[in-house]
């Protein structure tokens, strides 16, 4: 095997092994409390629609960082 069949393999042999590791977390499920806070924001997608502000709620900030956190 040559020096650029080699790499070719490395190649691929990384190439699959990414796409492993991206995979698992494509099929890992949403945390309770993401999928409460979706559902929440969807609920009060029409009564924040006439809000002004921009701003995420505090409960929205601290879910994101205790996800970040783990």
């Amino acid at each position: 095997m040559t020096q650029r069949d080699q790499r070719g393999a490395r190649g691929d042999d990384i190439d699959a092994h990414l796409r492993r590791a991206f995979q698992q977390l494509t099929d890992e499920t949403l945390p309770d409390r993401f999928t409460d806070l979706l559902e929440r924001l969807r609920a009060g997608e029409g009564a924040e629609a006439s809000s002004d502000t921009d701003q995420p709620d505090r409960e929205t900030v601290e879910a994101v960082r205790a996800d970040r956190n783990q």
